[in-house]
This record gives structure tokens, C-alpha cells and sequence, in this order.
């Protein structure tokens, strides 16, 4: 039997950790604004692609990767809360038009001023060259993750 790695130097470890400090970071965020982490990034999401073109549930629910239900739940209480609303679509009656409100629009800028700040301190103990550097080790981590798919036929070791 393999012994469990806990070195530090464990990459999909350190990705984690980091991933869930930053995750509670925002969620605290979000909290803080009567939302959860959830719909303040469906909110974010909503603010930019609403720019480009009319934003339904199912691009919400592509977008995240997210069921159906769970999306549902969120944008109820989003609507319920006077940050979202759902109108009927002239062409297709099954489709409903997620619009943010000016309530909506206002706590989506007040939560991206949070991630701003965030992105900031993150930056600010880095150079430019070690951003940049930091960002393409991303970025090729990533690319290989998805060759290896989402049902893990890849190698299962500790790290």
C-alpha cells in the first residue's frame, strides 16, 4: 500500500489549498452582501455576457457546468431578492431572458471591486515576469488536466 504524500510539494495539494482560500475569500465576500459565492459569480457572469447578447438559464447552467435544479434554486432566490428577473422571450414562451436588475447591477460592481482588491494583493508581492510565468504554468496544468478528462483515467497516485 502507497503512503499518503502530504509534502508541500504535492501540486494538485498546493492548487487546492490555494483554490479554497480563495474560494472563502469571496464566499465571505458574497456573505457579506446577503449572497452566496454562487450567485455572486452568476451575477458577474450575467453583468458580462448581457453585454454581448441575451443570457438564458441553460447558458448559466452550460457555463458552470451546473444541473439544471441547482441553477434553478439560485436564480429563484436571486429573483426573490430583486437581483434578477426572468421575461418571457417573444420567439420561444419556454425561454425567460435572465436580466439583472439596478439593485442586481449595483451589488455585482460592489462585489467586483472585492475580487479587484483580491487580484491586487494576490499581485502585488509578485513581478511582472513571475505573474506572467505563474499564469502559463496555469494555464499548461490545466490544458494537460483536460486531456486527462473529467472521469480520471489518469494516473492515481498522491500527487
Amino acid at each position: 500500500m502507497e503512503k499518503y504524500i502530504r509534502e508541500p510539494e504535492c501540486l494538485g495539494n498546493m492548487v487546492i489549498i490555494l483554490s479554497n482560500q480563495l474560494k472563502h475569500y469571496l464566499h465571505r465576500a458574497a456573505e457579506e452582501e446577503g449572497i452566496s459565492g454562487s450567485q455572486s459569480r452568476i451575477l458577474h457572469f450575467l453583468a458580462l455576457e448581457s453585454q454581448e447578447r441575451d443570457v438564458y438559464q441553460k447558458d448559466v447552467e452550460d457555463f458552470f457546468c451546473l444541473r439544471r435544479s441547482t441553477v434553478t434554486q439560485n436564480l429563484q432566490s436571486m429573483e426573490k431578492n430583486g437581483l434578477i428577473t426572468r421575461s418571457s422571450v417573444t420567439s420561444d414562451a419556454r425561454l425567460k431572458k435572465l436580466v439583472l436588475t439596478e439593485q442586481g447591477m449595483e451589488l455585482e460592481c460592489r462585489i467586483h471591486n472585492r475580487v479587484q482588491d483580491m487580484e491586487r494583493m494576490l499581485s502585488e508581492d509578485l513581478t511582472k515576469a513571475e505573474r506572467e510565468e505563474f499564469q502559463a504554468v496555469l494555464i499548461k496544468l490545466s490544458r494537460k488536466m483536460e486531456t486527462v478528462g473529467i472521469d480520471g483515467k489518469g494516473d492515481r497516485c498522491g500527487c
